[in-house]
């Protein structure tokens, strides 16, 4: 494909991109990376704690699993890694998307290599027939952002990235009633079969909430989806922790709330999915089912420090229970995609490598 040769002090150069096997990689090559992304996580994420070696070679081995089965390669300049990109394939209702994950040192942007990277997985993603590609999502001031639009990506949905700090919150924050008529059910690892039904429709309650112009879609959740996901999770060594509100009248699950906890960021957690079933809003589950869990999860986990959640930026209902219960918003990060035909068009002619 066409377009303009990276350059390093002025002059042509060329990528030395290999695939990289997380698992049989040398620890020459798994250093290399984390410093590699260390040095990326701290220019774009300045307010979030550093990347540290097991985080970033963990992410890589344990991926999240809405993302799919992924390839990773990485661009060396020299004897210095000097960017990584990943391909991931989600399973329906996405089938149609391909992930696309860049990343290069800081050190090392605006000079043609982003875009070597991403030129060197398009033949991955021709081969999975994938139709839209989508992008890491970003800040809108980011670095990448001037070069994504310059390569045609639409920003097609927005959220907010809300942290909790577990030692800002005092520990009668998490003591909210669960309301008249309902109780909370609480486990970590499998669902129960006996709610694994009502468990998979309220799952679903979270397609109401706003989605953008976004092709990529929440699963319709169905009891055996629900199975497959718990298997998968627990094969990959993520602990899943769930709380759900359950209607005594029925025994049917009205709201529910799902956090990964990953062994190799010990000290935090990542919310999944939060939703309550339309005919039960109103009446405060939301924030029980999330109060309900922290207090499992912090007894559990002591060791917990920060619980990371994301929300459309128009859900503003959700942000403010988030708000009552502690988080704080720390960024708004939009999400990109183009179709694949038309970045294949793109890469093939000279752009202006500004931020790449």
């Amino acid at each position: 494909m066409m377009g303009r040769q990276p350059t390093y002090h002025g002059d042509p150069v060329t990528l030395d991109i290999r695939p990289l096997d997380p698992y049989r990689a040398d620890q020459e090559t798994l250093d290399g990376y984390h410093l590699m992304r260390a040095a990326a996580w701290a220019a774009d994420f300045p307010e979030d704690p550093p990347m540290t070696r097991e985080a970033a070679v963990g992410r890589l081995r344990t991926p999240p699993v809405h993302e799919g089965p992924g390839r990773t390669w990485t661009g060396h300049l020299g004897g210095r890694l000097a960017g990584s990109a990943r391909v991931s394939l989600p399973e329906a209702p996405n089938e149609g998307i391909a992930w696309v994950e860049v990343h290069v040192h800081p050190e090392l942007r605006r000079r043609g290599f982003g875009t070597e990277l991403l030129r060197s997985v398009l033949p991955a993603v021709l081969e999975s027939g994938r139709g839209t590609v989508f992008g890491l999502p970003m800040k809108p001031d980011a670095a990448a952002a001037s070069w994504v639009a310059g390569l045609g990506f639409d920003v097609t949905h927005s959220t907010v990235m809300q942290l909790l700090r577990t030692t800002e919150v005092p520990a009668r924050g998490w003591e909210v009633p669960v309301p008249d008529g309902y109780r909370l059910v609480q486990w970590t690892g499998p669902t129960p079969e006996e709610l694994v039904e009502s468990y998979a429709l309220a799952r679903r309650a979270v397609n109401d909430a706003p989605q953008g112009r976004t092709s990529y879609r929440a699963p319709r959740w169905t009891a055996d989806q629900i199975r497959t996901e718990d298997r998968e999770v627990a094969e990959a060594g993520i602990e899943p922790w769930v709380a759900v509100a359950v209607e005594e009248a029925t025994g049917q699950v009205a709201g529910m709330h799902v956090v990964h906890h990953y062994q190799h960021r010990p000290a935090h957690a990542f919310v999944q999915d939060t939703a309550v079933l339309a005919a039960h809003r109103g009446r405060g589950l939301g924030r029980a089912v999330k109060a309900g869990l922290m207090r499992q999860l912090l007894a559990r986990r002591p060791d917990l420090e920060l619980v990371f959640t994301t929300t459309a930026a128009t859900n503003t209902h959700m942000i403010d229970i988030n708000h009552a219960l502690g988080y704080r918003t720390a960024r708004t990060m939009n999400w990109v995609e183009i179709p694949t035909a038309r970045l294949v068009e793109r890469l093939a002619q000279p752009l202006d490598e500004r931020s790449s």
